[in-house]
């Protein structure tokens, strides 16, 4: 079977593509190569899989005089090097799953006429994504792409971010106590510094709906002290961990979760069908994370709350949301009814089906 380059990184959001679509071009007999950026939790997440990997030097774009120098420089060494890459390991197809390594990975393959295929999570596109455009075969798409053709798939979920088993069993295994209920708190691989402080908050201020919980909190790496010290001051079971790639059994431990809206946490929510409060990261202009979340909003599973980056506000508005379903146990039920109402496709497999048909 034919070796398959997957190139993607810069965030959590886009290796845990690249790793799920490995896993089943893996199970089709493919040998699968993943490039990555050079960030820290890219190597992170690839260190622990059977792939062989590689990290790209590439820089993300940027229209300032010195960040756009510094992305060319990035451009043409990543170019450079997956060049190389492809003509060592024979790459007979080239797979961006987005990031700022995407666009120069597409246009070396391109440049060898290796055939490319482009993924995209985010409506609207990222910079990096819609520069990478000009150089793939095809895009498979999670969501609409307004300005080109794209085949639209199922988002593609490694095996280790979907539950494999009970409730209880989960608790059980992450040390957690199955008689109380769980409040799931992530801000994806690098946290987040507004839900760090407001989930102990919350548990400060209301300590009596709080009485039949304990607190599941990935606060990011290098955040665990401040957000354990904070815990601290309450009453509130909980166990504070910087991050785990091994998702599945977090999302089957919870029974509500509290989270950002990157499109792959989107995913891993549906999937999982976990009844959550979302907090789109504020400072993306293009609110990309809460046009991920709208489809489970409008489902029912979901509630997006505005995060307003000051506490006080914070408190006031997703803070009562949260304490609200922490006491309402109809409303989550009926949310995670709306989640499991259609039987979610992992779209890994989809995406392994059309890349072997691309090389045929």
């Amino acid at each position: 079977m034919p070796n398959v380059l997957i190139a993607g990184g810069g965030s959590g959001g886009h290796v845990a593509p690249a790793i799920a679509i490995a896993e089943s071009l893996k199970d089709n007999s493919c040998d699968v190569f993943i490039a990555h950026s050079t960030r820290a939790i890219d190597h992170r997440m690839v260190e622990e899989t059977s792939f062989q990997t590689t990290s790209l030097s590439a820089n993300p774009l940027s229209l300032s005089p010195f960040g756009f120098i510094k992305f060319c420089i990035g451009f043409l060494r990543s170019a450079s090097q997956t060049k190389k890459y492809i003509r060592l390991h024979d790459i007979k197809c080239v797979i961006a799953t987005g990031g700022f390594v995407a666009a120069p990975a597409l246009w070396a393959a391109s440049q060898l006429g290796v055939p490319t295929i482009l993924m995209n999570f985010d409506k609207p596109p990222g910079k990096a994504n819609k520069l990478a455009s000009r150089w793939t075969d095809s895009i498979l798409s999670t969501v609409e792409w307004d300005e080109v053709h794209a085949q639209i798939v199922p988002p593609p979920l490694r095996a280790c971010s979907i539950s494999q088993h009970d409730q209880r069993a989960n608790n059980i295994d992450l040390g957690l106590d199955p008689k109380k209920m769980t409040l799931l708190v992530t801000g994806a691989s690098q946290g987040a510094g507004t839900i760090n402080e407001l989930i102990p908050r919350l548990a400060l201020v209301s300590p009596n709906l709080f009485m039949n919980w304990q607190i599941l909190h990935l606060a990011g790496e290098g955040k665990t002290t401040f957000v354990e010290t904070a815990y601290q001051e309450t009453s509130v079971a909980h166990l504070v961990l910087p991050f785990t790639k091994e998702m599945g059994k977090f999302w089957g431990a919870a029974d509500l979760a509290v989270t950002r809206g990157g499109a792959n946490t989107i995913a891993e929510i549906a999937f999982n069908a976990v009844p959550s409060v979302v907090l789109p990261y504020p400072y993306h202009d293009d609110d990309h994370q809460r046009t991920n979340a709208e489809p489970l909003e409008t489902l029912g599973g979901v509630v997006i709350e505005t995060d307003y980056k000051e506490i006080d506000a914070n408190l006031q508005n997703a803070g009562q949301t949260i304490l609200s379903l922490l006491s309402n146990h109809q409303q989550r039920f009926e949310m995670q009814q709306a989640l499991t109402f259609e039987a979610p496709i992992n779209g890994a497999s989809v995406i392994a089906d059309l890349a072997l048909g691309a090389i045929n």
